[in-house]
């Protein structure tokens, strides 16, 4: 089943939020703006949505309508004020992301075929065939025990289940990986 108010920026993003939701597809959209105006669009509106972006330098001016739940060194959940609107902010950015949680785990990229230098790994990303890409989803699901994986994947899970019935309090024990 699909899973189209899930919301992710990048093709890699597609990929990681696909493997820890175990879907068969969310909307990917290209860029932190087109995310948002996907969320503030006619079909997601007034409904329930998540995006995914990187935390940029530059943040789209919806971001400034919702408020912080929790944040660790790489992901921040955020709550749109008056809406079933939520957004997980990656920072600096999902490669990188993933980059540290693999060395945190120890995990030789080579084996995966994929680099461990920060740029040569942006160019595998970047590349529109990250969305499908199975060394991707090997990596992804080796590194499901990582701490901030895991936070990820049941911060989405739980979005998932109770999109409307949310609470923050669970929220931020999720967050906290706290059961």
């Amino acid at each position: 089943m699909k899973d189209l108010y899930f919301v992710p920026e990048c093709y890699v993003d597609t990929n990681l939020v696909e493997s820890l939701l175990d879907s068969d597809g969310v909307n990917h959209q290209k860029g932190c703006n087109t995310v948002v105006n996907t969320m503030k669009g006619k079909i997601l509106k007034d409904g329930f949505a998540v995006g995914v972006i990187d935390s940029d330098k530059r943040k789209p001016s919806y971001v400034n309508e919702f408020t912080e739940i929790a944040h660790t060194e790489h992901l921040s959940l955020l709550k749109h004020t008056n809406k079933a609107h939520y957004l997980i902010m990656v920072s600096p950015a999902m490669d990188k992301f993933i980059l540290d949680c693999a060395e945190e785990e120890m995990i030789d990229l080579s084996e995966y075929d994929l680099p461990s230098d920060l740029n040569a790994f942006k160019d595998k990303t970047k590349a529109v065939s990250s969305k499908n890409d199975v060394r991707f989803k090997r990596l992804f699901k080796k590194l499901k025990d990582n701490p901030e994986i895991a936070i990820l994947r049941n911060i989405l899970c739980y979005l998932k289940s109770n999109m409307y019935n949310s609470n923050q309090e669970d929220l931020l024990k999720l967050f906290l990986h706290e059961k």
